[in-house]
């Protein structure tokens, strides 16, 4: 709503710029910057299929899983932190969480297992409207406990 003696506000061009020109009107950088700096995007490690199977199998069975506690002051998402996550029907999950029961050791005065398990929908199933046959999701993290826990 416009009142008597105000102007309709105007939406501002968005401006296209080079970083030169960024980097001189936001922030008052005022050194040369070639104008064609190579930007080097560096690919993330990826295994092939034969290096993971050979890792795998030269894996020793007898090594107990290592996995870091998460922190107690510890914010945000624990995506990068050390965590399993199985996802499948149940008997696949009932199948696995037998070679993992090591990590029940974790339950304890000073530690304790973050865990989940629930029933999961594909998002992109249900984007489609397709009938999504039913799935299950398991997480297990290990979590530092508080000071007065």
């Amino acid at each position: 709503m416009i009142r008597q003696g105000q102007e309709p506000l105007r939406s501002k061009k968005k401006r296209s710029y080079k970083f030169k020109e960024y980097a001189q009107d936001q922030i008052g950088y005022s050194q040369t910057i070639p104008e064609t700096m190579p930007i080097t995007k560096k690919k993330k490690w990826k295994a092939t299929k034969e290096q993971i199977i050979n890792y795998w199998q030269g894996l020793r069975d007898d090594v107990p899983i290592s996995i870091k506690p998460i922190s107690y002051e510890h914010k945000g998402s624990t995506y990068g932190e050390d965590g399993i996550r199985l996802t499948g029907s149940p008997e696949f999950i009932a199948s696995v969480l037998p070679r993992l029961r090591e990590l029940l050791a974790y339950e304890t005065p000073t530690t304790k297992l973050a865990l989940v398990y629930r029933e999961t929908e594909s998002p992109s199933k249900l984007a489609l409207g397709s009938a999504s046959k039913t799935s299950y999701v398991f997480y297990l993290q290990v979590k530092e406990r508080g000071h007065n826990q």
